[in-house]
């Protein structure tokens, strides 16, 4: 009986301590445009903008702790340059009941670069514009209104992104793609969509240039815009010119079909 007293008051501390909250924030001051890193083994980070001159970091946990023994945070800004790196705690033996959870809120600036990572977990970025390089190791990816070169992989989830876009680069290991590119969007380089596994949907301007190089391993190449064959056009692999051609756009699916569409 005493045994079990002893079981219920554990379960008792544990539930206790899976309710606990905690949060850390800081803002950082800026002269030019943001050049921001942000760096996680396991958080879901979310970026937004907003029209201060500042960069604004806040750290809101469930079940963990900021501090000694838990969240660890290092953050370091050298001009407008400003890195930050959010580590978990390592623990021998850890209950999880479903209730953990670390989120990572940005506000800054609307342009200059971005890089978020996290090892796992999801990321969305809302109205930037400029550089932006996302990755997480597994997790989704949800890019709304951005502008300029985006480069962003995820190794197993999905890649949703709308903008405009002058580069542009997404893969996923496990995943579909589902990109609307707006009006003066341009390929100033090749453009490249891939995922091993999921469909590859993209809708682009009607006067989009480029030269298209489509193949899937195992589903069918969906065409809503004019393409003028240059050399394989096939119901899963398709090479031409769009619009009189351009730089090269390629997509990539080891197991999908392709979705190629006037926006």
């Amino acid at each position: 009986m005493k045994r079990f007293s002893f079981l219920i008051c554990g379960l008792a501390l544990m539930l206790a301590g899976s309710a606990f909250a905690d949060d850390w924030s800081k803002t950082y001051p800026l002269t030019g445009k943001p050049d921001l890193r942000v760096e996680t083994s396991d958080a879901n980070l979310h970026v937004s903008t907003w029209d201060q001159k500042t960069i604004e970091a806040k750290v809101v946990t469930k079940s963990y702790k900021i501090g000694e023994g838990g969240i660890h945070i290092e953050e370091h800004q050298n001009g407008d340059s400003v890195e930050i790196e959010v580590r978990y705690p390592h623990h021998g033996f850890t209950v999880d009941w479903g209730q953990r959870r670390v989120d990572v809120y940005i506000h800054l600036p609307r342009e200059g670069r971005v890089d978020p990572r996290t090892g796992d977990g999801g990321i969305d970025l809302d109205g930037f514009k400029g550089e932006m390089t996302l990755h997480t190791g597994d997790g989704s990816e949800e890019l709304t209104a951005v502008e300029g070169k985006l480069r962003a992989s995820t190794g197993d989830g999905h890649i949703r992104a709308n903008g405009r876009f002058d580069e542009l680069e997404l893969k996923t290991g496990d995943g579909h793609l589902d990109v609307r590119a707006a009006a003066g969007s341009t390929l100033a380089s090749g453009w490249r969509l891939e995922t091993g596994d999921g469909n590859v949907t993209l809708e682009v301007p009607n006067n989009l240039a480029a030269d298209v190089d489509l193949r899937t391993n195992d589903g069918h190449i969906d065409l809503d815009v004019p393409v003028t064959a240059s050399g394989r056009f096939e119901h899963n692999e398709v090479r031409g010119k769009m619009n009189g051609g351009g730089s090269l756009l390629t997509i990539r699916t080891g197991d999908g079909s392709i979705h190629l569409r006037k926006s």
